[in-house]
């Protein structure tokens, strides 16, 4: 095992060291002025645009953190998923104590976590207190103005991307269902190891995906990728519970759902997490996904370690 990790490794080191790896790091404007960083590895030859939520910890590498799991490592990570498309990550508003703070998609709590969906109105339930951000309309902002800066249009083939607690910025896009020329342009969303510390990562109703079924093409996909750091963890019950009825909404909806379990029967651990961004399977076809790559990062930490570095 640990021979085919380490060939893993190599392979992984080796294809990287010749993609095209330059990126770029951009302030973008979205809807209502309001504004994110994305990083972005820009591929011209592209035919689909990846849009990547990255979760808690991962932030600009600065040594606070090890660097595999920093915003420029999950590129490149990332990229060998994805060799020949262009990668947006978008970062987080904020970053607080480690926690992303996705404000301008949605409304959250002082950690990050999307408020209840009660909590738009009045204890009476009948008058709207507060209005969610339009999170479509800042992605499309956010990616309007990416173009502006590069000077050229992006794909229009999206492929959306969220892992760990931007899963939730997923959610919050379905919810806008109705948004037919963004939707029309997704070719699939991927959950990659979707959770947060309290229930409320999947609040998409049946009617909002019904919407996204009537706005998206007939190959439209919802992607649901897990490992046992999430889906079998004694004391958060509701993360496997709300995956569940979230994919039997999805199909009762129409919408096509495709499920992944990576490192099934091994000790979750942080870094299994993160092996699911190596792992995910990004189409049915896709032979370089699975079970074989974990131990990435665990393997990637000690190599640095061992680097010194």
């Amino acid at each position: 095992a640990q021979a085919l990790m380490a060939r893993a490794i190599s392979d992984h080191f080796a294809l990287c060291t010749v993609m095209p790896l330059g990126a770029g790091l951009f302030y973008c404007s979205g809807g209502g002025g309001k504004c994110n960083w994305l990083l972005v590895r820009h591929a011209p030859a592209a035919r689909r645009c990846i849009v990547f939520f990255p979760g808690d910890i991962s932030d600009f590498a600065s040594g606070s953190t090890p660097y595999s799991y920093s915003l420029e490592a999950l590129l490149w990570v990332l990229c060998c998923k994805y060799p020949d498309e262009t990668i947006v990550v978008v970062k987080p508003r904020m970053m607080v104590n480690f926690f992303a703070i996705y404000v301008n998609f949605m409304l959250v709590d002082g950690i990050g976590n999307p408020r209840p969906l009660a909590d738009l109105r009045s204890d009476d339930g009948e008058e709207k207190v507060l209005d969610a951000p339009l999170a479509v309309a800042h992605l499309q902002g956010l990616l309007g103005s990416l173009e502006r800066e590069l000077g050229e249009a992006l794909p229009q083939p999206l492929v959306l991307v969220g892992f760990s607690k931007g899963a939730a910025v997923l959610c919050a896009l379905l919810r806008e269902g109705g948004e037919v020329d963004f939707w029309r342009r997704c070719e699939g969303v991927h959950f990659v190891d979707a959770g947060l510390q309290v229930p409320g990562v999947f609040p998409v109703d049946g009617q909002e995906l019904k919407a996204v079924r009537a706005s998206t093409e007939e190959t439209f996909v919802v992607w649901l990728h897990g490992t046992p750091r999430q889906l079998q963890d004694a004391e958060r019950p509701f993360v496997a519970e709300e995956l569940e009825a979230f994919a039997r909404r999805c199909r009762s909806a129409g919408v096509r759902v495709e499920r992944r379990l990576y490192a099934d029967g091994q000790a979750p651990s942080l870094n299994m997490h993160f092996d699911s961004l190596r792992c995910f399977c990004t189409h049915p076809a896709d032979g370089d996904s699975g079970d074989r790559h974990c131990g990435f990062f665990q393997a990637w930490a000690e190599a640095a370690a061992a680097a010194g570095g």
